[in-house]
């Protein structure tokens, strides 16, 4: 919807969830600033392979500062379809941070199986159109890698233009609209606003639960 096509509705609440993109310029937890990006390279993002884009040459790297699982799950995707896949993480394993959820043995070991290479406590530094260049992350030292595309999961900035062109005062922007989070982040996101309905700006950080108590037995 447009701010006209709102207007024109009428309603008396909106509420913007229109989420968040991944970046494209390698800005993340190990860069707080653009890398140098060949314009002649190729660059995806989940979001486009997600709606259906694919690397042009069969040698690609996925550079994954994320750290979460969409990294694994991209680089077991394209393997699956023929792709030399190198995953490069400046982290010291693939998908580190599912340590939390008990998944990171099995991804790294699908990882193996399935024949990605991994380049574990690695920095992307540029990217050409035939290759990039990586960096160690502790001694520095920089080496090329060849690849005709590179994907970056990276981090996501809120896609929140349709929330600024609607008159102040009347949204409420929810999810990734609001901040750029994991799944539970974004539906804990919509249901506190479902709970406080009708309120001028829901409270995030009043968090009322029902908690099941137990009775201990003596």
């Amino acid at each position: 919807m447009s701010p006209e096509t709102i207007a024109e509705f009428g309603a008396d609440h909106v509420i913007v969830a229109t989420g968040a993109k991944w970046l494209r310029d390698g800005t993340g937890r190990h860069h707080s600033k653009q890398i140098a990006i060949s314009s002649k390279a190729q660059i995806l993002t989940p979001d486009d392979i997600l709606d259906g884009a694919r690397p042009a040459g069969r040698n690609v790297v996925l550079y994954d500062d994320d750290h979460y699982y969409m990294g694994g799950v991209l680089a077991e995707l394209l393997r699956k379809e023929g792709y030399e896949v190198t995953l490069v993480t400046p982290s010291y394993l693939v998908s580190s941070f599912t340590k939390a959820s008990l998944e990171q043995p099995r991804i790294q070991t699908r990882m193996l199986e399935l024949g990605v290479h991994i380049e574990a406590n690695t920095a992307l530094q540029s990217i050409a159109d035939d290759h990039v260049t990586v960096a160690c992350t502790f001694t520095g030292k920089e080496r090329r890698i060849a690849a005709q595309g590179a994907i970056l999961v990276t981090a996501k900035a809120v896609d929140d233009s349709l929330f600024h062109a609607l008159p102040s005062g009347t949204p409420t922007r929810i999810g990734d609209c609001y901040s750029p989070g994991t799944i539970a982040a974004a539906v804990y996101s919509g249901r506190k606003l479902a709970e406080g309905f009708g309120d001028k700006e829901p409270d995030f950080l009043d968090m009322p639960y029902r908690r099941e108590v137990t009775e201990l037995l003596s």
